[in-house]
């Protein structure tokens, strides 16, 4: 296999598991966070930080986890006005996915703001020492992944003449 496609083989990997990935690795660290926090109390060592930092590891957890239910349509639709609608199925999932990717867009830009802000004021976490913008970086992230998803539904809807949206198997 020549070194091209293996490298675009990876890439494809990557990008298939990237919101599993991330998953297991945030809720691997927010674990071990709460893991030692627990510890901590026990064997009467203080750690500021633990709460705080669950608390950052949650917001990514989140975060990511939106993203995973972008990839996979698993986001709540109201399938009764689709029913009650004299247009295509297919219209109205496109319909659907091109306000669901504005508003992504719209909010991706709106993080990239409020992490650069963060970046500039040098604005750390209040527990401890740590750069804000790390953690608000969970945004903008969530926002792209979930506009990438979305994009690349709405192709695959546009270019499957088989694809049947609003079906309880799609979801």
């Amino acid at each position: 296999m020549p070194i091209k496609n293996k490298f675009a083989s990876i890439i494809n990997l990557v990008y298939k598991n990237a919101e599993g990935f991330l998953l297991c690795a945030f809720t691997f660290l927010l674990v071990m966070d709460v893991f030692f926090g627990i510890l901590a109390r026990y064997v009467h060592f203080e750690v500021v930080f633990a709460d705080e930092l669950g608390k950052y590891f949650f917001v990514w957890l989140c975060a990511i986890g939106i993203s995973a239910a972008a990839k996979d349509n698993q986001h709540v639709r109201l399938n009764f006005v689709v029913q009650r609608v004299p247009v295509s199925r297919k219209v109205t999932w496109v319909t659907s996915q091109l306000f669901f990717l504005l508003f992504t867009v719209f909010l991706f830009s709106w993080s990239i703001q409020l992490t650069y802000m963060h970046f500039t004021m040098d604005k750390s976490v209040m527990g401890f020492r740590f750069p804000m913008f790390v953690f608000t970086a969970a945004l903008p992230l969530r926002f792209f992944l979930s506009s990438a998803r979305i994009i690349q539904d709405i192709c695959a809807t546009l270019k499957n003449k088989d694809h049947k949206p609003w079906e309880l198997n799609n979801f």
